[in-house]
Parts: structure tokens; C-alpha cells; sequence
């Protein structure tokens, strides 16, 4: 399995491009605009892939993602959540869809919270074995942390029922093996995460379950006072940045979504392709 991440250290920010080598295929994860799509291009050429897949976590409101200019670039849509309504091209995924290619297998979960559009991705390398090997996380669980609730709207109980979501998603992950890696998509300095965020990028579900201090919290009140009291302030421009990254030109009422594309023959909704 080809496994590459590609950073940006000023925002800490991760993503990821994954894929198989004897399939030739691969798998771009919450592209960064700091980054630039052509990077993500290159990486993918020199190890004889061609990307077919351009997922986002989430829709980002702390940076400019890259995975629109790439899903052009390579001639895809934007594969994110059915909750996501964006400007241009998309596959919608829902909780339990399955993309499959060669020994790769990646299994969509809705993990709402952060916004309600988020979910994490579990991928598995059938050649070492049929357990998940990594969760790709994005804003939901950090490591250290998790991720902050206000960021899908600013009315206050709206973000405390955010913060209700965000406590049943990470503690799903907890019904992963210890040993799973857990990979988010920020670090260190991330302004999307709480006061706990590490600056190491890359956990495990083991080592989270017994030091994060969020998921010590296992009463849902509890973390959400948790939460609520230890928000920092937002992201600059963060709504901003979430319209630019649903393609939104201008303000948002003036466009409509595009049609979503029917499901790719590599895609089942709810089941696995083989």
C-alpha cells in the first residue's frame, strides 16, 4: 500500500495520499490549498498512480483547500458528505459506504460535531490483513484532543448539540482496535482543535483512549461543558473560508448546489465492491 502525507506546519495541517501500487490508483485526502493541487499530482506520478479519488473530511474553515482545483485537474468530483451542499461536482457519501480498489479498503463514517458535515475515513491494507491499520480522523479526534463544535454555526445551542454529536463520534472510535493509527488532519498549532492538542501528528486509538483527556470524559454532559468552556476564539475568516471551499464566488444565496453525480461503479452505498 502507498502511503504518503503531505503538511503544512504554518496552520498544521495534514493530508494524505494513499493508494495501491500494483493497482495503480490512488486516494487524495483533504488536499491543501498550501500545499497546491500540483503537488499532490506529482507525489501521485512518481509512485505510477493516478488519482481517482479526491476526498474531503470535512468543509474546512480555518484554510483553502485544494481538492476542487485537483478533483479538475484529474477529472473528478470531490467526493465529501451528503451534508456538504457545494458549487461544483460532487459524490456524495454516507455512513457505511465502502470505496474499494485493489487492497485497499476505506469505509466512510459520519462523525458529525466539528461540523455536521464531517466524517473519517478507516482504511484497511487487505495484504497485511482484514483489522483496520489507520482512521483518517479529520477534525474530529486529534491527538491530545478533539475537535471544536462552533465551527457549523454560531447560535449557542446549535453549538452545544454540536458538541453532543462530537462526543458519540469519538467515542465510536474507540470501538476500533488499539493498535489502529489515527491520523487527523491538524496538529500543534491548529486553531480547530481545544487547549490539548499535540504537536505530534499521528496517534493510535490505544494511546488516545488512555491519555486524551476528552475521551476520559465518558458522561455526555460532562464533555460538553468540557467543550464549551475551553473554546478558543475562531478561525479568521472562517465562514468565509467555508463558502471559498464549497466553491461559493460571491455570498452563498446567490448559488445554487450542482447536481451530485450518481454514485461511481466503485461505490456502493452501504456495501463493498470488489
Amino acid at each position: 500500500m502507498f502511503w504518503q502525507v503531505l503538511r503544512d506546519p504554518t496552520l498544521g495541517c495534514s493530508s494524505y495520499v494513499l493508494g495501491d501500487d500494483l493497482e495503480g490508483s490512488a486516494m487524495v485526502v483533504d488536499a491543501l490549498g498550501a500545499v497546491g493541487a500540483e503537488a499532490y499530482v506529482l507525489a501521485a506520478q512518481e509512485a505510477g498512480l493516478a488519482i481517482r479519488w479526491v476526498v474531503e473530511t470535512h468543509v474546512h474553515a480555518d484554510h483553502a483547500s485544494a481538492a476542487h482545483e485537483l478533483a479538475v485537474a484529474v477529472n473528478v468530483p470531490v467526493t465529501l458528505s451528503h451534508r456538504a451542499v457545494a458549487s461544483f461536482p460532487t459524490t456524495p457519501v454516507r455512513d457505511g459506504d465502502v470505496i474499494r480498489w485493489g487492497s485497499v479498503g476505506v469505509t466512510v463514517w459520519e462523525t458529525p460535531g466539528h461540523t455536521p458535515d464531517s466524517i473519517s475515513l478507516v482504511v484497511r491494507d487487505t495484504v497485511r490483513g482484514d483489522d483496520p491499520w489507520v482512521v483518517l480522523t479529520g477534525d474530529s479526534l486529534f491527538v491530545g484532543d478533539v475537535g471544536r463544535p462552533d465551527l457549523g454555526d454560531a447560535a449557542s445551542a446549535k453549538i452545544r448539540a454540536a458538541a453532543l454529536d462530537q462526543f458519540h463520534s469519538v467515542r465510536r472510535f474507540l470501538t476500533l482496535p488499539d493498535f489502529t493509527e489515527v491520523h487527523p488532519a491538524h496538529y500543534g498549532s491548529s486553531p480547530c482543535g481545544g487547549l490539548f492538542m499535540s504537536k505530534k501528528p499521528s496517534s493510535t486509538v490505544g494511546y488516545e483512549r488512555r491519555f486524551n483527556r476528552m475521551l476520559m470524559l465518558d458522561e455526555p454532559e460532562g464533555f460538553v461543558d468540557q467543550q464549551l468552556a475551553l473554546l478558543k476564539p475562531p478561525p479568521a475568516d472562517a465562514e468565509r473560508l467555508r463558502q471559498v471551499n464549497l466553491g461559493a464566488v460571491v455570498a452563498p444565496a446567490v448559488h445554487e448546489a450542482a447536481p451530485a453525480l450518481p454514485l461511481a461503479p466503485w461505490l456502493q452505498q452501504g456495501g463493498l465492491i470488489r
